[in-house]
């Protein structure tokens, strides 16, 4: 394998990992080019030149987030009136009660977020502009494209401009993690 692409990550595991998946990267996008291969071939190369990108952009946004926050930081907390007594029942919509607030702490764990709440959470906590956001979004969706059984319309190839714009993303989010 050539020179770590991804040297900058500090995580030696995750390092391997994006080097490894970029080079399997770099033979898809070689065969998607190739005119050895079907149109239909081709496009079906691209889309997992795709699938691969949005997993790198999608590591790179975790790692990021992992630098700046903790799991503890990203917990949900929530202020939860709990009733423990009725008192008296005015009508069937109305009461009066005895009863407190509680904190719920909905637990976050890393390992358990999706590419869409990773980025939520970049953007929400200051580690990628708006437009990255959108961006990011964007290649969310072509990614998403594999869940046939949710497409609201047959699907159509995936086209080098697609490649050129999911690349593009790659890299922004790639200089910002290096940064």
């Amino acid at each position: 394998m050539s020179e770590a692409n991804f040297a900058f990550v500090t995580d030696a595991i995750l390092q391997r990992n994006l080097d490894i998946t970029f080079e399997h990267l770099i033979e898809l996008l070689s065969l998607s080019e190739s005119n050895k291969y079907t149109e239909t071939l081709k496009s079906s190369f691209r889309k997992t030149v795709i699938i691969y990108t949005a997993s790198i952009v999608e590591a790179l946004l975790l790692w990021m987030l992992k630098q700046n926050t903790s799991e503890e930081t990203l917990a949900k907390r929530q202020t939860v009136f709990k009733v423990s007594k009725v008192i008296y029942d005015i009508n069937p919509a109305e009461r009066i009660v005895l009863g407190k607030d509680e904190i719920k702490i909905e637990k976050c764990r890393f390992e358990k977020l999706n590419l869409d709440q990773v980025n939520d959470l970049c953007k929400e906590h200051g580690i990628i502009s708006d437009s990255i956001f959108k961006d990011v979004d964007k290649v969310r969706g072509l990614r998403n494209r594999l869940h046939i059984s949710t497409l609201a319309k047959v699907e159509g190839d995936y086209s080098k401009d697609d490649l050129e714009f999911v690349f593009s993303v790659a890299r922004m989010v790639k200089n910002l993690a290096k940064a």
